[in-house]
């Protein structure tokens, strides 16, 4: 099909391409057209690594938006005192979690890991989709840092080392965009509840019937482009991707249910019902369990990043005999810190001088302040009570006692327990099942009475919708180890269960 250059679309981004813009590159022995030099850098980087079914696999109605900008300096994550912040273990293989920007579907998912695990001296590199996360692990003597991030960079992803304040952040926005199509679904509902009422109470069997049907028709009309427009987006996404999600029984009972009501409202057929309501009324509850599901992640989010702000940013260092005040980071390992009373203890270390009490309650749970003398050892993020204390550096930041529980409460958000590792295997075979109960309803009905055969198939989606399998398991998990770590319960790993002690 040819298109005219005001018509014409980026082949990587697919947004408009404005004339002036127009940037013309050869992929493939094809002239190929981009909106900016950013989106033909990316697109030759990926033909290039042989991933082009990146674009087989990315929505057609979904627009990728330009490639984002870079972080600058990227050899600066390459120094063993940046990487102490983010790295668990600075040894060979060392491992790190990045926050991602430009993921936007399950094909970003297969790009990035397939671009990384490509590259020599990649272990692995595995995405969180919902997170926006990439976990991935290394031989820092192969590949450094700043190479993985550029690679990113190249294939169209901007990446820096995970921050929980800026992942919290970032889920704020994506609950408020929930909660207001969760709010207009609720507004529709609320105004279609008295088109219902009337219409139950006799005026489907009056004159103004049709006038109610098309009133009802304009108000779940925009609540079902608005509200219903991710489990659509995602449906899509899975069949694309040939994975049968939770999104595709829902997006289809929906549709089905608004079709066959706008058919009797365009008809005037006398004998068919519409259920505008139900559309709307249904989406409406879907919602309200996502965002539910959204609030528990941002506050497992928040329980970590609650953790981290017990660790203090800064410390006083006596060298060469005076004191002085350095960013936590550079501490190093047997310098002496000075810890004044009322002070957070900045690092993990054994008292050379001074005599104090320190409560460890963020520890230990134990209310009661435990005195500390000198050959004592003290954790960060333990408050320093009426005494002065002269430290000698044991541990500072990932490899203190705080840095470890905090480390221990992210994996454990992250993994997967073994029950919802079944889930993930169980939710196709049930949508296959489901669709199959469906479609067997209807062709069982379809002799009888084709509106009847079309409302019981359209009930057995909504009825059989796999919303548990997805919501319960790995919101259970987050919510638990966010909790337990409020509480001072920690949790290793999803996997711990009765059977290991």
């Amino acid at each position: 099909m040819t298109e005219s250059s005001a018509e014409r679309h980026c082949f990587h981004c697919s947004l408009p391409i404005p004339p002036a813009d127009d940037v013309i590159a050869e992929i493939e022995a094809e002239q190929q057209h981009f909106c900016c030099n950013g989106c033909k850098s990316v697109c030759e980087a990926i033909y290039q690594a042989g991933l082009e079914g990146f674009y087989q696999r990315t929505p057609e109605d979904a627009a990728l938006a330009p490639p984002p900008e870079i972080p600058k300096e990227l050899a600066l994550y390459d120094l063993d005192e940046v990487q102490e912040e983010f790295v668990g273990d600075l040894s060979e293989a060392r491992d790190i979690h990045l926050l991602v920007e430009g993921i936007h579907c399950a094909a970003c998912v297969w790009l990035i890991e397939h671009s990384l695990n490509a590259m020599p001296g990649i272990i692995e590199a595995r995405v969180n989709l919902s997170g926006k996360r990439l976990h991935v692990k290394w031989h820092n003597g192969q590949v450094a840092l700043s190479a993985i991030i550029s690679r990113l960079g190249q294939i169209g992803y901007a990446a820096v080392p995970y921050d929980p304040e800026v992942a919290e952040g970032k889920l704020k926005q994506q609950n408020r965009n929930l909660l207001y199509r969760m709010a207009f679904a609720g507004f529709g509902m609320m105004n279609l509840m008295w088109i219902s009422i009337a219409l139950y109470s006799g005026a489907d069997e009056g004159e103004f019937r049709g006038l109610f049907h098309w009133v009802g028709f304009m108000l779940a009309t925009p609540v079902l482009l608005y509200s219903g427009f991710p489990f659509f987006k995602g449906a899509w996404s899975g069949i694309k991707n040939f994975h049968l999600g939770m999104d595709l029984p829902i997006a289809i009972g929906a549709g089905i249910t608004y079709l066959y009501s706008v058919y009797v409202t365009v008809t005037g057929t006398q004998t068919g019902e519409v259920y505008y309501d139900t559309v709307v009324n249904f989406l409406f509850v879907i919602l309200v369990g996502r965002y539910l599901e959204a609030i528990s992640k941002r506050q497992a989010v928040a329980a970590t990043q609650r953790l981290l702000d017990l660790q203090p940013r800064v410390a006083t260092v006596i060298r060469d005999g005076e004191e002085k005040i350095v960013p936590i980071r550079a501490v190093a390992v047997a310098e002496t810190v000075l810890v004044k009373p009322g002070e957070r203890i900045p690092v993990d270390g054994t008292v050379v001088e001074g005599k104090s009490v320190v409560d460890e309650a963020m520890l230990t749970g134990e209310a009661q302040p435990v005195t500390k003398m000198v050959g004592a050892s003290v954790s960060a993020g333990t408050i320093n009570g009426h005494g002065m204390l002269q430290l000698k550096v044991v541990s500072s930041l990932k490899d203190t006692a705080l840095g470890r529980i905090i480390r221990l409460v992210e994996e454990a958000q992250a993994s997967k327990a073994p029950i919802q590792c079944m889930a993930d295997r169980i939710v196709p075979w049930f949508v296959m099942v489901t669709l199959g109960l469906a479609t067997a309803t209807f062709i069982w009905w379809f002799g009888t009475d084709i509106e009847v055969a079309l409302l019981a198939a359209t009930s057995v989606l909504i009825i059989t919708c796999p919303c548990a399998f997805g919501l319960a398991t790995p919101m259970s998990i987050a919510v638990a180890s966010g909790l337990g770590a409020k509480y001072g319960i920690l949790v290793r790993n999803g996997e711990v269960n009765a059977a290991h002690p």
